[in-house]
């Protein structure tokens, strides 16, 4: 019995925990063969291994070996310092002086002064550039907000998430419903029980509800609205771009969803020609990147009576999504993208601004990405992000 106590104990727990570490660090091979030493031996060599591989692999040399690549962010995964080898040669104290010279900083030439002066991106350039794009508008079918179109629109995206992820039967939760009829068709339709969370309330929730079509009103950031592992899916329709405090909000997803449930999210991309959401009024790509906020506002005053400027998107790339998602602890089954081509004449003609941004990123209007909760292993991460 005491022998049983002593190997559950907390400091040979400890010491298992740093073992396996051991193991799956570099330094590993190495640790096996001291099994075969006496343990008075192994103990002492451990301690050298251990001062060896921390003075190699830095602060993190031991603690990175306990983490999976799959799941962690890439930068989770790096040291906090590196040295090569061998040591670098030591640098004394003994500096050599620079010639004495005025105004070193003085500029010379620029290969990049030209003598053009960048556009001024004022309300006369925009409605200039708007109306040289009215007759080619980014969007030429801009979706409808009737009931008819909502309805349509419900059942297209409905039909082609279920034939990846079956949502037949399922507990399912939608992040972001809006007026709710993806909502009501999961459960009327799918025979799911399914939930709709929406940080403002609409009207046709009190029509839509009954025993299982739900609707809550809540911000999930803050929590506490469903237990853990509520859910075996969970959907969201180009809703995360308007979250504030999206780590926050990926972290409940992943708490609430149960292990091995599936979460479907697409979201509109902050870099992407579409992101400014007022395709309606601007024909052009990447009003909201070109212009302030202050001179669409001021163009939407004039010309449609709204006092707002483009929709509020936060500005995560998909890298940065990326990361989260796989710090957290999900598992990307899938993922791809709306693209729309890159505009060259006007990249070309606005590249001060335009330039300043991965061609790459220009190109991505929207992700669509299909998660999973492992079943064991992956823990959310602790770090609070926003």
């Amino acid at each position: 019995m005491s022998a049983r106590r002593s190997l559950g104990s907390p400091a040979h727990r400890t010491l298992r925990r740093i073992w396996r570490r051991l193991e799956r660090s570099s330094a590993g091979p190495l640790a096996w063969r001291l099994r075969l030493v006496p343990r008075t031996l192994r103990r002492r060599a451990a301690r050298l291994v251990g001062r060896a591989a921390l003075a190699l692999g830095g602060p993190d040399a031991l603690g990175i070996a306990d983490r999976t690549t799959s799941t962690r962010s890439s930068w989770g995964n790096l040291p906090r310092t590196w040295q090569v080898v061998p040591r670098p040669r030591s640098i004394d104290s003994n500096w050599p002086e620079p010639p004495a010279m005025e105004r070193a900083d003085r500029v010379v030439r620029s290969i990049y002064a030209t003598g053009e002066r960048p556009p001024v991106m004022d309300l006369a350039q925009l409605e200039a550039l708007n109306e040289e794009y009215r007759a080619k508008p980014l969007v030429t079918d801009a979706p409808g907000f009737d009931q008819v179109s909502r309805e349509d629109r419900a059942r297209r995206r409905l039909l082609d998430i279920h034939n990846s992820i079956d949502l037949a039967d399922k507990r399912v939760l939608e992040l972001g419903c809006g007026a709710g009829f993806e909502v009501w068709y999961m459960s009327h339709k799918f025979g799911a029980d399914a939930w709709g969370l929406d940080v403002i309330e609409r009207a046709a929730w009190t029509t839509l509800a009954d025993e299982r079509t739900h609707y809550v009103c809540a911000d999930i950031a803050l929590g506490g609205q469903f237990d853990d592992e509520a859910f075996d899916r969970i959907v969201s329709f180009s809703v995360l771009e308007h979250v504030v405090h999206p780590h926050a909000v990926l972290t409940e997803l992943f708490r609430i969803l149960k292990p091995g449930g599936i979460a479907y999210i697409s979201a509109n991309l902050h870099r992407g020609p579409r992101a400014s959401h007022i395709y309606r009024e601007l024909y052009f790509p990447f009003p909201h990147l070109l212009f302030s906020d202050d001179v669409i506002q001021e163009f939407r005053e004039k010309h449609s009576g709204i006092t707002a400027g483009a929709s509020w998107v936060n500005r995560l790339t998909w890298a940065q999504y990326e990361d989260y998602l796989r710090e957290i602890g999900f598992v990307i089954r899938s993922l791809r993208f709306s693209e729309e081509p890159l505009d060259e004449a006007l990249y070309e003609r606005f590249g001060d601004i335009l330039g300043r941004y991965p061609r790459w990123d220009l190109t991505k209007d929207f992700f669509h990405v299909i998660l999973e909760k492992p079943t064991t292993g992956a823990a959310p991460g602790s770090a609070p992000r926003s």
